[in-house]
């Protein structure tokens, strides 16, 4: 994953004008984003904590606990509401108050079961008291749906939008981190912004107009996201560079895609010297792409290693994905 946003969200960590990536909570909705971040992404990169998600798991961010999110399990709408309910018809229309007891004849009732208009009788005994204090107390609830008076009301999370209200194991948990920029990290963006400048320089020492992190239309007339776009108007001849770490399949027929909707030849270049695929020595030789790659003296050569695809291990993201179901308690 090194689309031109991630190189762009990185490189900012790296050079310092964003030390952290933190989430925001919008109070009104509940809902949490990472605007910093998002600000530095584009829209093709996907959902930004998905995103910093996979570039932790990479190692190439680390994260710090920050604090938790429901995620209501009917209408998945994010920021659910701490409440709490009856514990005999689940209406969250509880309310906190004072359950009494006089101690000589043991009657429990709530506050306005003692007091009268001028006077602190209790109801059962009819004796006269001089006030509340002389009655035990302790805090107690009533619901105004059913009317049941009880000690402890039940913990519920109440959504926002829909007003589902469940309890919290049966909602989808998600847990939210502040994320920094690794060691990892910082090797990996200087080496993207290496081989790119390295790009930069082999094309416009043969007279391409140059332009680095920039957009190029497709044929839907969307502007797609380049690592870099060069060009000479007059023999009329472009090309598109991408910088991977570890390009696969994928980013090789996308990159591809890309250049033949511009018109224009592919170059690739792999920082790690290795491309991932069991068939993409077939797919870059049908579509005449270059392919270069980043030696350790900073250089770019026409060399470059196909190893085979190998399942992922488990994944942070993989590891955790039950976690953010919904649990039955």
């Amino acid at each position: 994953m090194a689309s031109p946003g991630t190189v762009r969200l990185l490189t900012a960590l790296w050079e310092g004008s964003l030390d952290e990536i933190r989430p925001t909570l919008d109070v009104d909705t509940g809902e949490v984003t990472y605007p910093d971040a998002t600000q530095q992404l584009d829209e093709r990169d996907g959902e930004t904590f998905d995103v910093l998600e996979t570039l932790a798991e990479r190692d190439l961010l680390y994260r710090e606990f920050q604090e938790k999110q429901y995620i209501c399990p009917r209408c998945e709408a994010k920021g659910m509401q701490y409440t709490t309910a009856c514990p005999t018809c689940e209406s969250p229309q509880t309310i906190r108050t004072d359950r009494f007891r006089h101690p000589d004849c043991g009657y429990e009732g709530l506050r306005e079961q003692f007091v009268a208009e001028d006077d602190v009788m209790c109801p059962d005994c009819e004796a006269h008291l001089e006030s509340l204090k002389h009655l035990e107390s302790d805090a107690a609830h009533i619901c105004e749906d059913c009317e049941n008076v009880f000690e402890t009301p039940e913990h519920r999370l109440r959504c926002r939008e829909c007003l589902y209200v469940a309890p919290p194991l049966q909602t989808i948990e998600r847990i939210l981190y502040r994320y920094y920029i690794s060691d990892q990290g910082v090797q990996w963006v200087e080496e993207q912004l290496t081989a790119r400048q390295l790009v930069v320089e082999l094309l416009e020492a043969r007279k391409f107009e140059t332009t680095i992190d920039t957009t190029v239309t497709n044929e839907s007339e969307e502007e797609i996201p380049v690592h870099v776009f060069a060009h000479d108007d007059l023999l009329d001849d472009r090309i598109i560079a991408a910088v991977h770490e570890r390009p696969d399949e994928n980013d090789v027929r996308e990159l591809q895609s890309v250049a033949s909707d511009a018109d224009a030849r592919a170059t690739l270049v792999t920082t790690s010297g290795e491309i991932v695929g069991n068939a993409i020595a077939d797919v870059i030789a049908a579509n005449g792409m270059s392919v270069l790659r980043l030696t350790k003296n900073d250089t770019l050569r026409r060399e470059y290693k196909i190893v085979e695809e190998t399942d992922a291990p488990n994944s942070f993201v993989g590891r955790i994905a039950d976690i953010f179901k919904p649990q039955n308690g």
